[in-house]
């Protein structure tokens, strides 16, 4: 490997490890037994909206669909 790869090499990965720093972890919530969790987006903070949906767990089919924002609101779900 050249010095110049080794150092663009060098270069990207530090660069992917500051992006990766500064970008906050969200939370998900675990699911407990016979539990599923669902999401629901909303447009804005009137909550009128609704333009996306994520639910995983153990209660029917996991799906994500539509735009995750800011706005939402979680459902936990016991089977």
């Amino acid at each position: 490997m050249t010095r110049l790869a080794r150092g663009l090499l060098i270069a990207a990965a530090a660069a992917t490890l500051a992006v990766t720093a500064a970008t906050p972890a969200a939370a998900i919530p675990p699911v407990g037994p016979n539990q599923s969790v669902t999401y629901t987006y909303y447009s804005s903070a009137a909550k009128t909206v609704i333009v996306g949906g994520w639910s995983y767990g153990y209660c029917g089919e996991p799906f994500d669909w539509g735009t995750h924002t800011s706005y939402y609101t979680i459902r936990y779900v016991t089977c």
